[in-house]
């Protein structure tokens, strides 16, 4: 594998990596675990202020850099590893489409409401919108991250003999 094959396959397991460890880990649920509206509000709306800047970029590295391990694997001949990455680039892909469909709207909401203002009749409703599209999204990352754990021991298998 040539030096840049390397670079392409790192970068593609780091950013897969953390974007499983930010989405598909969730480390910030806990801040958008209030039951009440003041603290979910607030919570939710720290977390999207730090997201909005952080997420985008991720996901974008972690599809782009999945196509292009992909590419690198199909040209090397490593059929497995490249389904794997093309499976990954697809349901990070997905996921993009679940944040700006379902989760991207809704923080659209929120970011004008105020935690000491009176809640809109609909925030639970917006709350469990925002918490489906999320468990979706966060379903596609891991399974995204599992098809390529697979595809690197089934590569490991046959490359072994």
């Amino acid at each position: 594998m040539s030096s840049s094959a390397r670079v392409v396959e790192a970068t593609h397991l780091v950013t897969l990596a953390a974007l499983t460890g930010l989405v598909g880990l969730d480390p910030t649920a806990r801040l958008r675990s209030a039951p009440d509206y003041a603290g979910w509000l607030a919570g939710q709306q720290r977390v999207d202020r730090v997201m909005s800047r952080v997420a985008p970029p991720l996901f974008l590295s972690a599809a782009a850099t999945a196509v292009g391990a992909a590419l690198v694997a199909g040209a090397g001949h490593r059929p497995a590893l490249a389904v794997s990455r093309i499976v990954a680039a697809t349901c990070v892909a997905v996921a993009v489409r679940v944040t700006l469909t379902v989760n991207e709207p809704a923080n659209a909401r929120l970011r004008a409401w105020r935690p000491d203002a009176v809640p809109p009749d609909d925030w639970r409703a917006v709350r469990a919108r925002w918490d489906e599209g999320h468990r979706q999204r966060r379903v596609l990352v891991a399974a995204g991250a599992a098809a390529v754990t697979l595809g690197l021991l089934v590569d490991r298998r046959f490359r072994r003999g």
